[in-house]
C-alpha cells in the first residue's frame, strides 16, 4: 500500500478568503462588523499580553473593561445568531474563549493583588 505526501498548501498572510458573507458589513443589532468585534477581541489579547508587566490591580481593572465590552457583544450577538447565522461561530470561537481566558487572567492578578497585600501587612509586623 503507497502512502500519499501531503503537500501544504501556502497562502499569503492577508490574502483574502472567499467567505459567503461581508465581515467589514455593520450590523446594527451588534453596532459593529465582524470585523470590529475580531478586532475587539484581538485587543484584549493584546492587553492581555502586557499583564506580565503591571500591577495587578491594574489587570483588574483592564479585565474589567474588556470582559464587560465583550460581554455585552456577547449578548447582541446572541440575539440574531439565530437568522444570522455567521456570527454564531464569532460568539462561540472568538468571544468565548477570549472571556474565558480573561476569567483565568482576572483570577491570577486577584491572586497575586492577595499575595502583595499579605506581603505588605507582614512588612508592617500585622498578620
Amino acid at each position: 500500500m503507497a502512502t500519499q505526501r501531503l503537500i501544504p498548501v501556502q497562502r499569503e498572510a492577508n490574502a483574502p478568503i472567499n467567505l459567503p458573507y461581508d465581515t467589514a458589513a455593520y450590523e446594527p443589532t451588534i453596532g459593529a462588523s465582524i470585523d470590529d468585534v475580531r478586532g475587539e477581541v484581538d485587543d484584549a489579547y493584546a492587553e492581555m499580553k502586557t499583564f506580565l508587566n503591571n500591577e495587578p490591580d491594574y489587570c483588574m481593572r483592564m479585565i474589567s473593561g474588556h470582559s464587560a465590552r465583550l460581554s455585552e457583544l456577547r449578548v447582541r450577538i446572541m440575539r440574531i445568531e439565530d437568522y444570522r447565522r455567521e456570527w454564531g461561530n464569532v460568539r462561540t470561537r472568538e468571544l468565548e474563549p477570549c472571556l474565558q481566558e480573561l476569567e483565568r487572567q482576572y483570577n491570577i492578578s486577584s491572586r497575586l493583588h492577595s499575595v502583595r497585600e499579605l506581603d505588605f501587612k507582614m512588612s508592617q509586623g500585622e498578620r
